[in-house]
């Protein structure tokens, strides 16, 4: 899920088949939830390795690695990794000369800025919003199915899932919730 608002782009591994035991955990006590968040976040930072070694070792542009830095694992019921946002990962530029020439108020780029063009490349005819050409700001030519973050996403998603609906799925048994799940 994307938020365009922040730039982040959040991965969630929601097993679907799992749907109804969800709400049934949601609705138990705090021990449980904090149970469920504790044994999530194991699983949410393996992706998340996943996902920087893929950037760092693929053929993506040399921007992924920048936007790897803001990968963050939320404790969360679900499986979860953001990638992007407001963090500030990029080479600083801009800012003002003072009066000794010294420039001073330089800002870097922030992680949510680099995140689509780290992912797919950029196309060398497409115009910014004043009508500027582009060019190939990220190395890489545009790739619709991505350079890092969903070929990583896709050869270990599956893994991750598996592991989770194992872990779901012995806590219902031990609360004995199968039968009403």
């Amino acid at each position: 899920m994307a938020d365009s608002k922040k730039g982040i782009l959040s991965i969630d591994v929601d097993p679907i088949a799992l749907n109804g035991v969800i709400q049934t955990l949601r609705a138990l006590d705090k021990e449980t939830s904090k149970e469920v968040r504790d044994l999530s976040q194991p699983l949410s930072r393996r992706l998340a390795q996943a996902l920087t070694v893929s950037a760092a070792f693929s053929a993506a542009p040399p921007q992924a690695i920048l936007v790897a830095r803001s990968i963050t694992t939320p404790r969360d019921r679900m499986i979860r990794v953001d990638v992007g946002g407001p963090k500030k990962v990029g080479r600083p530029y801009g800012g003002t000369a003072d009066a000794r020439g010294k420039v001073r108020n330089r800002i870097a780029a922030p992680a949510g800025a680099l995140l689509w063009g780290s992912e797919h490349g950029s196309a060398p005819k497409a115009e910014d919003r004043a009508g500027r050409r582009m060019g190939l700001r990220f190395v890489k030519t545009y790739n619709k199915q991505g350079y890092w973050i969903r070929p990583a996403v896709d050869a270990n998603v599956q893994e991750v899932a598996d592991e989770y609906t194992v872990m779901l799925k012995g806590i219902v048994k031990r609360l004995k919730l199968e039968g009403g799940a």
